[in-house]
């Protein structure tokens, strides 16, 4: 009976030994098994199989499963209107400064410079400008092949008043002494334009130049009528004529484009003055 129980033992004993061997081999094969089919979860794919982009993973068809169709897009309904251009906004650009000039644009900017020139150059024309310098020249010219001989000029250039001075030619002053500022001078009229005083005798000349300058001293149009009467007592005495600036035979009208000559510096004179 002893003996019998003590092969009972044995073989629990070896069949508890084999089952804990067959069990842990179990286990051993078990984990690997694991090892093998386990994935790693990437850092790119989520939880719930999609990763950080809304992809998830290639879903494999089973054995006889049909792909499904894709569904047809939208295709919205035809219209008749044309479509409107789809406006671009252009983002700025922050490396270049803003400028918010409204509704002033480049061609406003140069229309406003015009106006602005235009306003500049009106007050320009209206602001009263000084006269400038005016010459008044009347001329004593001799027919063809005829002088005047110096020693008969000098007395009559005398007697109207006339004195011998500056640039060796002779003037006209205010007093009949010599003295005063000068209203008009008298030249001669072809070159040297000169005349020397001690050779004076020796000179002969077919005109003479008489010339006043505005503004002058005293009344104008006085000078004027002054030297236009000494021109005329030399041309009658010597039997020339008496010649306008343009050496045109000076002539009732020309007086009187001298004379208007004249007034109008005056009004100037008087508007700047």
């Amino acid at each position: 009976m002893a003996e019998e129980l003590r092969y009972v033992l044995i073989i629990l004993g070896v069949t508890g030994i084999t089952a804990l061997a067959l069990h842990g081999w179990w286990t051993v094969r078990k984990n690997n098994q694991d090892k093998l089919n386990y994935e790693p979860e990437t850092p790119e794919e989520k939880a719930d199989g999609f990763d950080e982009f809304g992809v998830g993973k290639k879903r494999v068809l089973a054995p006889g499963e049909k792909p499904q169709p894709k569904p047809a897009p939208a295709v919205p309904p035809k219209s008749n209107k044309l479509r409107e251009p789809v406006k671009v906004r252009r983002e700025p650009d922050l490396s270049e400064p803003s400028l918010d000039l409204g509704s002033f644009s480049a061609t406003d900017e140069l229309d406003f410079a015009a106006e602005e020139q235009a306003d500049y150059d009106a007050v320009q024309d209206e602001a009263p400008q000084a006269p400038a310098n005016e010459v008044l020249i009347l001329y004593v010219l001799l027919p063809e092949g005829e002088e005047i001989n110096g020693s008969l000029l000098l007395p009559s250039l005398l007697t109207l008043g006339f004195k011998y001075g500056e640039m060796n030619i002779f003037h006209r002053f205010q007093d009949n002494a010599g003295s005063g500022d000068v209203l008009f001078s008298l030249a001669n009229m072809f070159n040297p334009g000169t005349f020397d005083l001690e050779d004076i005798d020796k000179m002969n000349t077919r005109g003479l130049s008489l010339f006043m300058t505005l503004p002058g001293p005293g009344e104008a149009l006085q000078n004027f009528n002054l030297m236009h009467s000494a021109a005329k007592k030399l041309a009658d005495e010597f039997g020339g004529q008496v010649l306008d600036g343009q050496r045109s035979v000076l002539t009732v009208q020309t007086v009187r484009h001298y004379v208007e000559k004249i007034r109008e510096f005056q009004r100037k004179q008087l508007i700047h003055g």
